[in-house]
């Protein structure tokens, strides 16, 4: 039927439904089939057509004002124009319902939700909660951001407040990136004022922690009315009944100008500058607290050492640190000399509390001293070289001869620290390679054996008796260094022969060198028991009756004469060398002038008077080339008055003459 039939006729239609619409499961089932859609599971209670105004304006769509009945945080954000709701107008365009029980209403992307948005920053510590932290999930909003609205359950200070609104505004001591509280700044809150506290701090109490007072943070209220509120008592002695602040005060919890002599105790010297503590320990005193004896209050360092003397025997409470005044230690069985008066008390008889005084061993040296000498020597005979008088302990004017090794010669004149290194006083001295490990006559010569040669009064030159060995020392040898003929390390290994340290001259006679010379003069020398005729130039004819020296000059080697006739004769060749130099080849020592030469041999035999004639007669310049033509020679001596000698025949003088008989002339037709 058509809607405007239906409203033209229908009244009574309309009006049945009406009833149905109000009338029990019906309306239910009918809602439904009007509904756009199920509710979600949020709404649910609100599904029904008598439940459509909650949500919608009648004739209208969802209406905010009508949602703001519910979410009372949505309400307080669009009213104060802050957080995510702020301007925000329309509800149904971001949380569309109808859609059925299962359709989530508010779509948030949890990982890159910007919390910005909302008005609240997540600072600090809020950067690390989680939504569920803070929020009921699905009602997202919070009506009140304050501190409070979520931390409402701490309580931490208390349920009441003081005169300020300092408790209530967490903010203003309190951040989200630093929840511990340091000092309040007194502009912030000044427990001094009393406008603000009903206890102002003063004195010492001004720096206190405030957790100290107030536990647990709680702030109001706190009981402030005595001493005892806070502190506990401490002083149980019934002669101390009054109040804390008879005595103390919070300026300085001491008490000052407490008279002690009204406890029967009058503090003198030390004691007056003593604090309370030190003898009460932190408590005064009970009634009767012992005083009688200085071991009442001091533990005795001494152990017992002096009973039946007391400590005010020795010590005086007017002594700063209650030491002794000058002790004279010559009352005791020890009386202090030397370098001992400038020693401390604890050197001998140890550091305190552990001092040792009575029955301390003074009877040796070594009951202080440790023992540098390792036990070499006996514990008592320290004074035997030391003398604690002198004021030094260094060994004066020690004689070494008090020893079994005195010192002579160059062992006077050592520093002891070259024989006693580190103070090792007693070492061995048998043989001299104890101090001496580095000898030059290694590894040959035996160490023991060094004062056989040396003497320490004058260690070089040696005083070895050379004779006493096989090759006894002469003249010129006893003049001569040792190392010039023996290796320091090997004195045994030296030949004993000439040749073993003398180089024998080059081309001198190979014989032994002791056959000719002797040490105490090595030059001139002699042949000794052989002739000339060992050196291979036997002396014949008038070489026998020459001295040495005339060959053999002084400071020419011997083995520099030859054999040669032109070593000696050279400026008496009458021959000017022009034979050479083999004087041999005609002449003899024994008959020099009988030569062996015969003229036949040069093919030019001298007759006549030329047997007569000199060589230099006819070899003026030369021997080999002299001419044979007798006018060479004589042209001069030829007469030129003799018409004969003016013909051709001239240069042949043999045509006329003969040697024999010169003067005889052969007539030549």
């Amino acid at each position: 039927m058509p809607w405007h039939t239906a409203r033209a006729g229908g009244t009574p239609l309309i009006a049945g439904l009406l009833v149905l619409l109000v009338s029990g499961a019906w309306a239910q089932g009918f809602g439904a089939f009007l509904s756009p859609g199920p509710l979600s599971s949020s709404h649910a209670d609100s599904e029904g057509l008598t439940q459509c105004v909650a949500c919608h304006e009648p004739g209208g769509g969802v209406s905010p004002a009508r949602c703001e009945v519910c979410h009372d945080g949505v309400a307080k954000q669009r009213a104060t124009d802050q957080g995510f709701h702020a301007g925000k107008e329309a509800c149904g365009t971001c949380h569309p319902d109808h859609r059925g029980r299962d359709f989530v209403l508010v779509h948030l992307d949890r990982d890159d939700f910007d919390h910005d948005v909302t008005g609240f920053p997540l600072r600090g510590a809020h950067a690390e909660s989680t939504c569920e932290d803070c929020h009921d999930e699905p009602h997202w909003p919070i009506a009140d951001p304050s501190c409070a609205a979520c931390h409402r359950d701490d309580e931490p200070h208390g349920a009441q407040q003081g005169r300020t609104q300092l408790i209530e505004a967490c903010d203003r001591c309190h951040t989200s990136g630093r929840w511990e509280v340091g000092a309040i700044p007194q502009a912030l809150f000044n427990h001094t004022d009393l406008e603000q506290v009903d206890y102002p701090l003063t004195g010492r109490h001004a720096d206190v922690a405030c957790v100290d007072c107030h536990l647990d943070a709680r702030f109001k209220p706190t009981e402030h009315d005595a001493c005892t509120s806070c502190h506990e008592p401490v002083h149980h002695s019934t002669a101390l009944q009054g109040v804390c602040e008879d005595c103390h005060s919070p300026a300085g919890w001491g008490v000052e100008g407490f008279d002690h002599a009204l406890t029967g105790f009058a503090l003198q010297g030390q004691h007056a500058r003593a604090s309370c503590d030190s003898c009460h320990d932190g408590l005064p005193p009970a009634e009767g607290l012992p005083h009688g004896a200085c071991e009442d209050c001091h533990r005795d360092i001494h152990r017992s050492q002096f009973v039946p003397r007391t400590c005010s025997d020795c010590h005086t409470v007017f002594i700063d640190a209650f030491r002794l005044p000058d002790f004279d230690h010559a009352t005791t069985a020890y009386p202090l000399r030397g370098a001992h008066p400038e020693a401390s008390c604890e050197a001998c008889h140890g550091p305190l509390p552990g001092s040792q005084f009575a029955g301390r061993d003074h009877e040796d040296c070594d009951s202080c001293h440790d023992d540098p000498h390792a036990g070499d020597f006996e514990p008592s005979a320290c004074q035997v070289c030391h003398d604690d008088a002198v004021g030094s302990w260094a060994v004066q004017d020690f004689d070494h001869a008090r020893t079994r090794f005195p010192l002579v010669g160059q062992h006077a004149e050592v520093d002891c620290a070259s024989c006693h290194p580190n103070e090792q006083w007693r070492v061995p001295f048998d043989t001299c390679d104890t101090c001496h490990t580095e000898h030059p006559h290694q590894p040959t010569a035996p160490p023991q054996a060094c004062n056989s040669c040396h003497e320490p009064d004058g260690f070089v030159p040696p005083s070895f008796d050379h004779d006493a060995t096989p090759f006894p020392l002469g003249e010129r040898h006893g003049d001569v260094a040792c190392v010039d003929c023996h290796d320091l390390t090997d004195f045994a290994g030296v030949p004993d022969t000439c040749e073993g340290c003398h180089e024998r001259p080059a081309g001198h006679f190979d014989g032994p060198c002791a056959d000719c010379h002797t040490s105490p003069g090595w030059r001139p020398a002699t042949l000794g028991d052989l002739d000339h005729d060992a050196t291979g130039f036997p002396l014949d004819g008038s070489h026998a009756s020459v001295a040495c020296d005339s060959c053999h000059p002084t400071g020419r080697p011997y083995a520099a004469a030859t054999s040669l006739c032109v070593s000696c004769h050279a400026d008496d060749d009458i021959h000017r060398h022009l034979l050479g130099d083999v004087c041999s080849d005609c002449h003899t020592p024994t008959a020099w002038l009988r030569t062996r030469f015969r003229h036949q041999s040069t093919g030019w035999p001298l007759r006549g008077a030329h047997r007569l004639a000199a060589c230099v007669d006819c070899h003026v310049t030369r021997y080999v080339g002299t001419p044979t033509d007798c006018w060479r020679c004589h042209e001069a001596q030829a007469p030129r008055d003799v018409p004969e000698h003016n013909s051709v025949f001239f240069p042949q003088c043999d045509t006329c003459h003969r040697p024999f008989t010169w003067a005889v002339v052969r007539a030549v037709h």
